[in-house]
């Protein structure tokens, strides 16, 4: 049986636990705040210390907690929790990726002079 994993869409630049909230760095200008109370078993039993150890893993696609041995992926869990549609968050990835034809001209404008032009100092 082949297994294929697909490339994750959400990656964290920083987890951390304060508090009771857990706040989830996604860039330089965003980050999710959430109760840990969401999160449940077995967080809700765990103590304070251990709900605090949180690490990223997998370049920041998922969130694991060593002394609880816990792992929530992010692409999975955070559309979920912030009643988003997973479909919507992928187009959105691949639509930065499309050249219009305009984009298209440019570039090839820009390669018949040997690149795209410097930028003004």
């Amino acid at each position: 049986m082949n297994v294929v994993h697909a490339p994750s869409v959400i990656h964290a630049l920083s987890a951390k636990v304060r508090g009771t909230s857990l706040m989830i760095q996604l860039s330089a200008f965003t980050v999710v705040t959430i109760d840990v109370a969401v999160l449940r078993e077995p967080w809700a039993s765990a103590s304070e210390g251990a709900i605090k150890n949180v690490r990223l893993e997998g370049g920041g696609a998922s969130l694991f907690w060593e002394d609880l041995d816990e792992y929530i992926e992010l692409d999975e869990w955070l559309p979920h929790v912030l009643n988003m549609d997973p479909a919507k968050l992928l187009g959105a990835r691949n639509r930065g990726k499309k050249a219009s034809p305009a984009k298209a001209r440019a570039a090839r404008k820009n390669g018949k002079k040997g690149g795209r032009p410097r930028k003004a100092a």
